[in-house]
């Protein structure tokens, strides 16, 4: 771990200023950190795990450390590691709605030429054909983009063929990979339930604490869960599970609401 993400360095700083921590630093074990302190203090040291390297965090303070704040630092030192465990899959997950994001953009183009098109060709035939492929084109530049990021989680799931139940308001507390990841979810179910002629109906979105369920209600099965079974690798790398049921997902979350862990 070089620099902290924005994150973890926002963590840090608010939990130095909550326990009143002269300093607080997460850094690679063997590391030479210089103390932000030019007199003499208290220091704790806590070896945490991220990912395959041993780091340590350091505390500081002007006064010794009572058990009750050397036990704080302690757990804090494992929330603070499963934060900067999850940044590179958080970030897999942004990067690549910024990916889909620029292609949408950069399909612009291909829609102007179709508009120019449209206004150039005379048969009532051609100009209907025309229009089609715009419509088409304008319906993948929609599932390109991933709403959730611009609107909010609960603005993307508003739509033909979805439901939300529950506490919807918690949606707005997700972060924003996991909310990415539900907004996908649901768009893999609404299709295969769209493209399903004889078990057309709508999906309910049951939102809780710790889960999100999706269900099905009137199909018998989810006809393809390749997609899926990508979002769920992901969904994994966050510190989540996606658990594929015969009529619905369920979209576990971590218990800590942080960027997600592994």
């Amino acid at each position: 771990m070089t620099a902290p993400s924005p994150t973890l360095a926002r963590a840090l700083a608010l939990a130095q200023r909550a326990l009143r921590l002269t300093a607080l630093t997460l850094h690679p074990a063997g590391a030479s950190v210089p103390s932000q302190r030019r007199d003499a203090g208290y220091v704790l040291a806590v070896p945490v795990r991220v990912g395959g390297a041993v780091h340590v965090l350091t505390a500081e303070a002007d006064q010794p450390f009572d058990p009750a704040l050397a036990e704080t630092v302690v757990e804090l030192a494992g929330l603070l590691a499963d934060i900067a465990d999850a940044g590179p899959a958080n970030q897999a997950v942004l990067d690549l709605e910024a990916d889909r994001a620029q292609i949408a953009a950069e399909l612009d183009v291909v829609a102007e030429a179709l508009v120019t098109a449209k206004h150039s060709v005379a048969e009532p035939a051609d100009v209907e054909a025309v229009e089609h492929a715009l419509t088409l084109l304008r319906r993948e530049q929609r599932r390109l983009r991933a709403h959730t990021l611009d609107a909010g989680l609960a603005a993307a799931l508003q739509g033909p063929g979805l439901a939300l139940v529950g506490d919807v308001t918690l949606l707005s507390s997700l972060p924003p990979a996991f909310a990415v990841a539900v907004e996908r979810v649901a768009g893999a179910l609404r299709r295969g339930v769209a493209a399903d002629k004889d078990y057309p109906g709508q999906i309910s979105v049951e939102v809780t604490d710790l889960v999100v369920k999706f269900r099905l209600e009137s199909a018998d099965k989810i006809l393809d869960a390749s997609e899926l079974d990508r979002w769920g690798r992901r969904v994994s790398a966050l510190g989540g599970e996606l658990v594929v049921q015969p009529r619905g997902v369920d979209l576990l979350l971590p218990e800590r609401r942080d960027e997600g862990r592994r």
